[in-house]
C-alpha cells in the first residue's frame, strides 16, 4: 500500500506567504498604479469583481449603487475594469444607434449550452453585425401599429384573469379572501405573453399553478445568472464546464419549451391542419418569414426570435405590474385620482388602448412605477471603444474598461426628478399650477428620456417596449376601473429581489369591487 503524501506545516506556511504576498500586491497596483485610479470606489472592489458579485448575490445591488453614487459621485469604481456611471446625459452616449459601444462579456452566461454547443441570442450576443443582420426581419414587426394586432389576445387574457379574480377573491363566498397579487399578476403576465406569441395560454391561470416549473426555472436561471455575469469567467467552471454542469441552466426551460411549440406548430402547418395568416400571434408572424428571408429564417432562428418573448416577456411586464398595484396599495391618493381619471372615461374590463392611450394619469402612474422599479435594475455594462473616452468632469476611461449605467440609478437622479426622486410621485409627471408650458415641457422631456433606459437605448433598445406598455396600462385601467385593490396590512413591505429581472414577493391584497 502507497504512502500518503503529506504536505510539511512550512511549504503550508510559503503558500499562504506567497498568496498574502500577491494579494497585497495586487491591492497596492490597483489603489495606485491602476489605469482607473482617478476613480474612487470601494477598496475591494478595485482588487476583485467578487466584491460586485457578492452584492449582486444578495439581490439589492441597485441600491448599494445609489449609494455609491451619492457618497462618491456620477463614476465610481465597482470593479478592477469596471466603472459606475450615473449622468443621465451619457445614455445616449454610450447606448447610441450609430457607432455603438459593444456589450461586455457580462452577457455571455446567459448562453445556452445546448448539446455541447453555445447559443446566443439577440438579447445577449456581443456581434454587432450578427445583432443587426438578425434583427433586420423582425424590427417591423414590433412598431406600435404592428403591437396593437395583439390586443384582442391580451382581452382574451385579461377577460380570463379578471374572471378569476372575481370568483376566487372578489364574489359570493369567496368575497374577502386574501389575493396574493404577486403570484396572480406573474400567471397573468406569463399567460398573455404565451398567448401573443404563440396563440395559447401557458395554463397558469387555469391551473393556478407554475406549469411545467417554468417561472421556477426562469428565476433559478436568473438568480445564477445575476451575481456570475459579474465575474463572467466562472461560468466556465459552473454552467458551461464540460464535466458536470453545476447549478441552475441559465433560459434552457424557456428554449426547449420554444423548440417545442414550434415543432408543434410546424407539424400542424404540414398537416394542413392550421395555415399561415390564420391566427395574428408572433410566431405565425415568423413563420411567414420563411417565404420573404429564405436563407435566414429556419426554425432554429424562429426560436431564437422566440424565446425573447418567452424568456423576458412575462418577468419584465409583471415586474412594473407587481410595482404599480404595490405603489398604488401605498399611496390611497394616487389611486384614488386614477379610479376617478377611469370612471370619468368610461373605462370598463377590458379596457381599449383607443380610451385609455391619453389618459395623463395612468401614464403618470406607469411611468412613475417604471421609474421607481425598472423592471431591469443592473448596471448595463459596455465597453469602452477604442481610443477610450473622456467624462464631462475631464476623467479618461481608457479604452478596454468596462463602463455602463444602471437605470436604477438615474431614475434616483435628485438633478432630473427633484429632492424627492426616492418617493413615489406620479404628480410629478404633471403640469404644475404654476409651471409655464415650456418648463414643463423640458422637465417632462427629461424625465421622459432618463425612464426610457428602462427599456435599453440605441440599436439595443428592447423590441417589445410598446407592447410592454399596451399590456402594461391594459391591467392597470382594467383592474381599477373594476376593483378597489387594498394591502391587507397598509404598513406591509414586499420582498425584493433584483437579480437581473426584479422579483417581488409577499404582496397580501384585498379585492373588492367599486
Amino acid at each position: 500500500m502507497s504512502e500518503l503524501i503529506t504536505i510539511p506545516a512550512s511549504l503550508w506556511a510559503q503558500c499562504l506567504t506567497v498568496l498574502g504576498l500577491l494579494f497585497t500586491t495586487s491591492l497596492i497596483w490597483n489603489l495606485f498604479f491602476s489605469r482607473l485610479r482617478s476613480f474612487p470606489g470601494p477598496a475591494l472592489a478595485k482588487v476583485t469583481d467578487f466584491w460586485r458579485a457578492f452584492h449582486t448575490y444578495h439581490g439589492r445591488v441597485d441600491l448599494k449603487h445609489v449609494e455609491l453614487h451619492r457618497k462618491y459621485g456620477t463614476a465610481v469604481q465597482i470593479g478592477p475594469n469596471c466603472v459606475s456611471i450615473s449622468d443621465p446625459s451619457l445614455i445616449r452616449t454610450i447606448y447610441s444607434t450609430r457607432n455603438p459601444w459593444k456589450k461586455s462579456d457580462m452577457y455571455r452566461p446567459n448562453d445556452v449550452l445546448l448539446q455541447g454547443h453555445r447559443l446566443s441570442n439577440l438579447f445577449n450576443t456581443q456581434d454587432e453585425d450578427w445583432h443587426n443582420q438578425n434583427i433586420r426581419p423582425i424590427r417591423s414587426l414590433w412598431t406600435m401599429t404592428k403591437v396593437l394586432e395583439y390586443e384582442p389576445l391580451i382581452d382574451e387574457t385579461l377577460n380570463k384573469f379578471v374572471d378569476k379574480l372575481a370568483s376566487k377573491f372578489v364574489d359570493g363566498n369567496n368575497a374577502g379572501k386574501v389575493c396574493h397579487a404577486d403570484e396572480w399578476i406573474g400567471f397573468f403576465a406569463w399567460d398573455v405573453t404565451a398567448n401573443f406569441s404563440f396563440g395559447h395560454h401557458y395554463g397558469f391561470l387555469d391551473q393556478e399553478k407554475d406549469v411545467d416549473n417554468l417561472i421556477t426555472d426562469s428565476t433559478a436561471g436568473l438568480i445564477y445568472f445575476a451575481p456570475v455575469s459579474q465575474i463572467p469567467w466562472i461560468d466556465y467552471l459552473l454552467d458551461k464546464n464540460p464535466i458536470k454542469r453545476i447549478g441552475p441552466k441559465p433560459t434552457l426551460t424557456g428554449v426547449l419549451y420554444a423548440f417545442k411549440v414550434v415543432a408543434e406548430y410546424q407539424a400542424q402547418l404540414a398537416e394542413k391542419n392550421i395555415s399561415t395568416g390564420a391566427v395574428d400571434h408572433t410566431l405565425d408572424k415568423y413563420v411567414q418569414l420563411k417565404e420573404t428571408y429564405p436563407d435566414v429564417v429556419d426554425d432554429n432562428q424562429i426560436v431564437n426570435w422566440l424565446m425573447l418573448s418567452i424568456l423576458a416577456g412575462g418577468d419584465t411586464s409583471s415586474a412594473t405590474m407587481r410595482a404599480a398595484v404595490y405603489y398604488l396599495a401605498k399611496t390611497p391618493s394616487a389611486t384614488t385620482k386614477l379610479a376617478a381619471e377611469l370612471n370619468a372615461a368610461g373605462i370598463s374590463a377590458p379596457a381599449s388602448w383607443t380610451r385609455i392611450r391619453d389618459l395623463s394619469y395612468l401614464d403618470a402612474v406607469i411611468r412613475e412605477t417604471m421609474r421607481m422599479n425598472p423592471g431591469i435594475a443592473m448596471i448595463f455594462e459596455r465597453i469602452v471603444p477604442e481610443g477610450g473616452f473622456t467624462l464631462p468632469d475631464g476623467r479618461y476611461l481608457p479604452a478596454g474598461t468596462k463602463a455602463g449605467i444602471n437605470p436604477f440609478v438615474t431614475n434616483r437622479d435628485y438633478g432630473v426628478f427633484g429632492e424627492d426622486a426616492d418617493t413615489f410621485n406620479p404628480d410629478r409627471w404633471l403640469q404644475g399650477e404654476d409651471e409655464c408650458p415650456r418648463h414643463f415641457e423640458d422637465r417632462q422631456r427629461r424625465m421622459k428620456d432618463t425612464v426610457d433606459f428602462v427599456f435599453g437605448g440605441g440599436g439595443r433598445v428592447c423590441m417589445g417596449r410598446y407592447l410592454a406598455m399596451l399590456e402594461i396600462k391594459k391591467l392597470i385601467a382594467t383592474l381599477y376601473s373594476s376593483f378597489d385593490i387594498q394591502l391587507v396590512n397598509p404598513k406591509h413591505e414586499w420582498k425584493y429581489r433584483n437579480a437581473w429581472f426584479v422579483y417581488q414577493y409577499d404582496m397580501p391584497m384585498f379585492i373588492r369591487r367599486r
